[in-house]
């Protein structure tokens, strides 16, 4: 496993990590301490709320090219809506539904672990949360295994996506994503400030780490790393709960992107990029709040924004906390108390999000588009009405 000592605002080449590596146990020795120890629920007592991250790092010229399809990336389709007149333009992940067809979406993964300088075991040794023993939960996961659901025997996200567009679909329509390809390995070496280390009652060793620090430390990996752009490419943490600022600022569980990598002629190359902690049991009073969450969340909004472009009117919460005006289906039910839908592969049983349905973006009513006129997937009862808009 390859291990990243970058500090913040440094982005440095290949070589000159392994040589900084080198350099390591030279270093000042620094103040350990052992993990917080706290009880269950510590989390929902502070106040913690879960949040997704999203970014579009794109060029204005780049934004101009995805919207005249002068790309190079993950296949697309395009359609519309219109609301009080004003159309509202997107570009979903895979296959027109009306055409039907299968689009298997190739994707490659990243595993990060994390090397904490400040936080040390009962031996002595510096902790360490390991990605690797729930990469085979992660591979197993309703992501990529199928399991049954009202629109069908498929994936998670591919039960979504036939659910939003039920009525208007082909019957043998699939929007499908490969097992990823493994990318190189890292461990992150986080630097004594920029985290918390906690341990629950039950054993579980979380942290909560500067979002800032984690991103500039991923904007150098990325850059090492061989992404494909007609890939998702995902980096995959676990049990990293990210805060902005300071701890209390709690907790970024994941983030999808899309940035340029290239433009040849006036063609510009468009990488998406999906970022997802998976999180063991016991970290939230919540027992649901767990294993796919996050993934599933990101995939869904990959497939139904990949570029992080999509316009919708403006929505507010469920919950009254804010508005927003982009189509991330996954925003409007993370602030419900009961976000996942358990879905149970091989007797192990998954805790995927459920999913805003376009017609809850769109206000369509009647909703003919959706199955069953549902506003949310595959817990229908989650969104029970369109989205209502911003008040002043």
């Amino acid at each position: 496993m390859k291990k990243y000592l970058v500090r913040v605002g440094f982005a440095l080449t290949l070589a000159a990590l392994l040589v900084f590596s080198g350099l390591a146990s030279g270093q000042a020795q620094v103040q350990t301490r052992s993990p917080i120890q706290v009880a269950p629920g510590y989390l929902e007592g502070l106040g913690a709320k879960l949040k997704y991250a999203r970014t579009n790092k794109m060029t204005p010229d780049g934004k101009a090219a995805v919207a005249q399809q002068r790309i190079r990336s993950v296949p697309t389709w395009s359609g519309a809506f219109t609301f009080q007149g004003t159309v509202f333009p997107f570009t979903m992940v895979g296959r027109d539904p009306t055409k039907g067809g299968t689009a298997d979406m190739d994707t490659s993964l990243i595993p990060i672990s994390f090397f904490f300088d400040e936080f040390v075991d009962q031996n002595g040794n510096n902790i360490v949360i390991d990605i690797n023993p729930v990469i085979p939960s992660f591979l197993n996961s309703p992501n990529f295994e199928q399991a049954s659901y009202t629109s069908g025997f498929t994936q998670f996200g591919d039960a979504v996506q036939r659910a939003e567009f039920f009525n208007i679909k082909e019957e043998e329509w699939h929007t499908l994503i490969e097992k990823p390809h493994m990318l190189t390995p890292v461990q992150v070496e986080v630097p004594v400030g920029s985290s918390q280390v906690f341990q629950t009652s039950g054993g579980v060793i979380f942290a909560l780490i500067d979002f800032g620090f984690f991103i500039s430390q991923l904007n150098t990996i990325v850059q090492l790393e061989p992404l494909q752009v007609d890939t998702l490419a995902m980096a995959l943490t676990r049990n990293a709960l990210f805060y902005d600022g300071n701890p209390n600022n709690c907790c970024t569980l994941g983030f999808h992107t899309a940035f340029e990598t290239a433009v040849q002629g006036n063609v510009h190359s468009v990488q998406t990029f999906a970022q997802a902690s998976w999180l063991d049991q016991g970290i939230f009073r919540n027992p649901t709040i767990a294993d796919a969450i996050t993934i599933s969340h990101e995939i869904s909004e990959w497939i139904n924004d990949p570029f992080v472009n999509n316009l919708v009117p403006p929505w507010e919460f469920p919950d009254n906390s804010g508005c927003q005006n982009d189509l991330e289906t996954g925003d409007p039910v993370e602030v419900l108390p009961n976000p996942t839908f358990p879905v149970t592969i091989r007797g192990v049983t998954y805790h995927p999000q459920t999913e805003a349905l376009l017609p809850w973006f769109s206000r369509q009513t009647p909703n003919r588009l959706s199955l069953g006129g549902a506003f949310s997937y595959p817990d229908t009862t989650a969104l029970t009405s369109p989205s209502k808009p911003c008040t002043p």
